[in-house]
């Protein structure tokens, strides 16, 4: 990951993208300052699960940004915000969705023997460790609570 990004770094500077060099700037110095707390040197690789990680925090952080845009009417600023999460998505595993996203949930209840609300906890663990980064799981947890009702 810390390649892909130091080599689009240096392409989007040599094409004079600025938007995207800021983007992928930031996205570096997150992934360093993880390195660090993490205990590694700032060019230290992280772990693929880590810099994932840092990469979906980013997004996520943009995602509530936008909807705070949006209530005091800053619609320029949330489209800068989302044009920002368009950048950062290439780098993201292609998340299940729709019909796949509910096989898996349905899997996952069957798996651990689910039969309540009580027990999402147990499903939506189960989820990450068989899909890991591939689930959104705003969408995994509304249709857990939704089949175990």
């Amino acid at each position: 990951m810390l390649a892909r990004l130091q080599a689009d770094l240096k392409t989007s500077m040599l094409a004079r993208d600025a938007v995207r060099t800021q983007v992928i700037r930031m996205a570096l110095a997150a992934y360093k300052n993880e390195a660090v707390a993490k205990g590694l040197s700032p060019q230290g690789i992280l772990a693929e699960g880590d810099a994932l990680a840092v990469l979906k925090r980013l997004v996520k952080s943009r995602e509530d940004s936008i909807t705070q845009f949006e209530k005091v009417g800053q619609a320029d600023r949330a489209a800068q915000e989302r044009a920002e999460i368009e950048l950062l998505r290439p780098y993201l595993p292609a998340m299940i969705e729709g019909p796949a996203l509910e096989a898996a949930v349905k899997a996952a209840i069957a798996q651990t023997g689910a039969t309540a609300k009580k027990d999402m906890g147990l499903v939506m663990k189960a989820l990450q460790s068989t899909h890991g980064g591939a689930i959104d799981g705003k969408a995994a947890s509304a249709l857990v609570q939704s089949l175990l009702e």
